[in-house]
């Protein structure tokens, strides 16, 4: 069998064995709106708020992955551990 077929876990590279203990992690993290808006923000003429964002040195990526982020890995039985208790904060 090719290398290039066998599963692994995308966060340690574990093989991940057919028909055995693998996860897949769907991690979706969206900017929330709570309802305020700064009065001096809604001032700013959009060329304004365009060169600030040219000015800030993001990339494409990086400005839209501070609105809108995702995530998609397969994990073995150990790594889905470790991510539950972190996000539990107990890491």
């Amino acid at each position: 069998m090719n290398n290039k077929n066998k599963a692994r876990c995308e966060r340690c590279g574990k093989r991940l064995k057919k028909g055995g203990n693998n996860y897949r992690l769907e991690c979706h993290i969206v900017s929330d709106f709570d309802g305020y808006l700064d009065a001096s923000a809604t001032k700013k003429s959009w060329q304004n708020i365009a060169k600030e964002i040219e000015q800030s040195g993001l990339t494409e990526k990086e400005l839209e992955e501070q609105v809108y982020f995702k995530l998609e890995q397969k994990l073995c039985l150990d790594c889905r551990s470790e991510v539950i208790n972190f996000l539990k904060g107990k890491s």
